[in-house]
């Protein structure tokens, strides 16, 4: 029986490399093999908890990869076609940077690979493969097989499952448009439903890339979902759209079905800055007062993670202390900082680079540093120093063990739930140790 190997990489010498325990299962592999006929013997093996044996027996090796994950991907893929052995590559990186991916790959997934993986094993069988295979659609998500969760390492701490793909929201510095589409697709409740069920653990993750759609059509299907997982006993977290607190019937609802923790993309307390990103949802009037919003997920007993990016054109030097006292006056619970990154194949990478902003230029190698914790462009009203500076300055103003277990104590005052400052004391303490000792 012939056999395929599945492989994410690990981002190497990066803060990502510190941040194993938070790593949650790559679905899109999962999804690959599940597609994959019986016929063929199908591992996964994911470096963000495992380790790579590259003597491993192989007949087919399909890498996926990240723009911070592709100088990796590349090695890989250069170890086994050493080997003999012919690769695959998909993924977002690959598919906006399909040239340069082509010079590492056998063979380049273009897109959502879905229906294009079918089509590569039978062009494999018939040694007819193709250097690029190229998704012309977005592939419908009603039919999605259920993936096999044996081949998850057993490390993990928390699965994960995915109900829709897309978003509309179209950020500047967001390629999840550009890769998934501007339309929310669903999946079955029913399949969604029976893969929760198959989840040993009590607590699991929802990888959406928000799980409240905008519309009535998002809403509704994340209706029928809460519905659908009240009773169940399990708590869950998820990304989702800030616009969710316009609806308390809906925040009431989540509640109700096991929701404990929201991760929500505020990037940024500056009107301008969020100008900038093109973040216009985050400005709607309802929940522009960021204060108010989170206090309506607390008064549900949800506890909110912030993601917050540091260094657009909008951000001047004060935003580091302004974005410590919003952290501690509003009571958020958990927050993620990052440092504003131009991915390839957003706007911002083609304004940066038209403006010649850009300060790492080498690639492929140079890709390792657009991971979202390290400065690669040239900032508009700060200088370099004083970016990095004021990006370890916020997480030493909110995130060290004293300030982590604070903010834990308030999250239970806030939610009367000890699990959620559990949760958020993990997470704001984990990502500190993580970029303490992180030099760039």
């Amino acid at each position: 029986m012939k056999k395929i190997l599945f492989i994410n990489p690990n981002i190497n010498n990066t803060v990502f490399g510190k941040m194993k325990m938070l790593a949650l299962p790559p679905m899109g592999l999962g999804v690959l093999a599940s597609r994959t006929p019986d016929t063929y013997e199908v591992s996964i093996v994911d470096e963000m908890v495992d380790t790579l044996d590259f003597d491993v027996k192989a007949n087919l090796v399909a890498v996926t990869a990240t723009t911070g994950q592709a100088p990796r991907a590349y090695r890989i893929m250069e170890e086994f076609r050493k080997r003999g052995i012919p690769t695959v590559m998909g993924g977002i990186h690959a598919s906006v940077m399909t040239e340069e991916a082509s010079r590492y790959a056998d063979v380049v997934a273009v897109g959502e690979a879905d229906e294009l993986w079918p089509q590569i094993l039978n062009d494999y069988e018939t040694g007819t493969l193709k250097k690029i295979y190229r998704a012309t659609v977005f592939p419908g998500l009603k039919g999605i097989p259920k993936i096999d969760r044996s081949l998850f390492s057993k490390k993990y701490m928390i699965h994960s499952v995915q109900t829709s793909r897309g978003c509309p929201c179209n950020c500047s510095f967001c390629s999840v448009t550009k890769f998934n589409g501007a339309r929310y697709r669903f999946r079955s409740i029913k399949d969604v439903v029976e893969e929760i069920e198959e989840i040993k653990e009590k607590r699991f993750f929802i990888a959406d890339d928000s799980i409240v759609g905008l519309g009535k059509e998002g809403i509704e299907h994340a209706r029928t979902l809460f519905k659908n997982l009240k009773g169940m006993g399990k708590s869950w977290g998820s990304q989702v759209c800030i616009t969710i607190a316009e609806h308390d019937g809906l925040l009431r609802a989540a509640a109700e079905a096991g929701a404990n923790t929201f991760y929500i993309g505020f990037e940024s307390i500056e009107t301008e800055s969020l100008k900038f990103m093109d973040k216009g949802v985050n400005m709607r009037p309802m929940i522009k007062n960021y204060k108010d919003t989170i206090k309506k997920f607390h008064e549900h007993g949800i506890g909110v993670i912030g993601g917050f990016i540091l260094g657009s054109d909008g951000d001047n030097r004060d935003i580091f202390e302004k974005t410590i006292e919003f952290v501690h006056e509003t009571g958020i619970d958990g927050c993620q900082f990052t440092i504003m990154t131009p991915f390839p194949g957003t706007r911002l990478y083609e304004q940066m680079r038209n403006e010649a902003r850009l300060l790492y230029t080498n690639y492929p190698e140079d890709w390792v540093r657009y991971n979202a914790y390290e400065a690669v462009i040239e900032p508009r009203n700060m200088t370099i120093d004083e970016l990095k500076t004021g990006w370890r300055s916020v997480y030493d103003g909110t995130s060290t063990f004293g300030a982590s277990l604070k903010r834990s104590m308030k999250t239970f005052k806030n939610t009367g739930s000890f699990t959620n400052a559990s949760i958020n004391l993990f997470w704001n303490y984990y990502n500190y140790k993580a970029i303490k000792d992180f030099n760039f």
